[in-house]
């Protein structure tokens, strides 16, 4: 029997093909998980001139084109004789490619990961790691985690893993508290070089156009009374936001998951629908045909909602 197989890989398929080919090809694969850290730019309408619809439109752009290669480094899994259910995709948002593969290692336990050591293109006989994120995920992970690093479908480095699963490292939980966001619109280049004097981007918790904008939208506040002067909670009119609504029933989500349009739908409103319209491949939100029915759960989202209705109690779902 295989074992669970985690391969990081980059939005550009042909970026990190040959790794997880070599994966399939080398290692004995029970199920495989393709982690994937969406970097999102950060932008601001004073520094970028844009208004915040266009922004919205390009972070929603950029998020699907991450999950079609997804659908891509999947097929390739299921060409390679890896049945379509032992394929699992995780997605999360972060400013640092590196910092989100050691959070995704912790937060999943991951026993074993194939990652790429550097592009294609930098292989040459006898070289050793030159991602800046490759290098950072060798010394963040966690002991007890198996490391594979390919390029160019060879293997570069590896690390085996010990038994002692330890904390997580000083460096990574000082970091995780301090760190800040890039600004100006630019996302850091996955294996640029790091100036000493710069300071490390931070790690935002999201996963998906809602997820994005809990962050920065501002919670209803505690109103006084004009009556008897009592504090008295707003959140009994306020409305959820739209993007915590499923677009099928306008109705809050439950239990969120992202189509292959891109679109996050409540999962049973979202296979109703393609019942009740014969198994027509098209999306509920624009009317263009969609590669497949496959859903993957929106985790992140489905917290951020959680959270809302904990911090809004009187609001009804009916």
């Amino acid at each position: 029997m295989g074992d669970d197989i985690y391969v990081a890989v980059n939005q550009d398929v042909r970026e990190s093909k040959s790794t997880l080919l070599w994966a399939l090809k080398t290692l004995q694969v029970n199920k495989i998980f393709l982690l994937h850290v969406h970097l999102p730019f950060s932008l601001t309408t004073s520094s970028s001139g844009l208004t915040q619809g266009e922004i919205d439109a390009i972070q929603d752009s950029e998020l699907k084109t991450s999950y079609r290669s997804l659908y891509k480094y999947r097929d390739i899994c299921i060409k390679n004789r890896v049945k379509e259910e032992d394929v699992d995709i995780s997605v999360m948002s972060r400013y640092d490619v590196g910092e989100g593969i050691v959070e995704l290692i912790y937060e999943n336990n991951i026993k074993k990961l194939v990652m790429g050591a550097a592009a294609d293109p930098h292989y040459s006989r006898g070289m050793g790691i030159r991602s800046r994120k490759a290098e950072y995920v060798l010394q963040h992970a966690p002991q007890s985690c198996n490391m594979w690093f390919i390029c160019k479908g060879k293997l570069i480095e590896t690390r085996e893993g010990s038994f002692d699963l330890g904390n997580r490292s000083e460096s990574f939980s000082e970091f995780s508290s301090s760190a800040e966001k890039p600004s100006k619109g630019r996302r850091r280049d996955e294996d640029e070089p790091e100036s000493p004097k710069e300071q490390q981007p931070g790690w935002i918790l999201e996963n998906e156009e809602a997820a994005k904008k809990v962050r920065t939208r501002k919670e209803p506040e505690t109103v006084k009374s004009k009556s008897n002067g009592s504090e008295e909670d707003s959140s009994s009119s306020c409305l959820p936001p739209h993007e915590y609504m499923c677009p099928i029933t306008l109705e809050i989500m439950g239990d969120p998951h992202v189509a292959a349009d891109g679109f996050t739908y409540e999962a049973e409103t979202f296979r109703e629908y393609l019942r009740t319209t014969g198994g027509k491949k098209k999306s509920p939100k624009t009317g263009e045909p969609l590669e497949n029915h496959k859903l993957i759960p929106n985790h992140t989202l489905r917290i951020v909602i959680r959270e809302w209705l904990e911090k809004h109690p009187n609001y009804s779902r009916d």
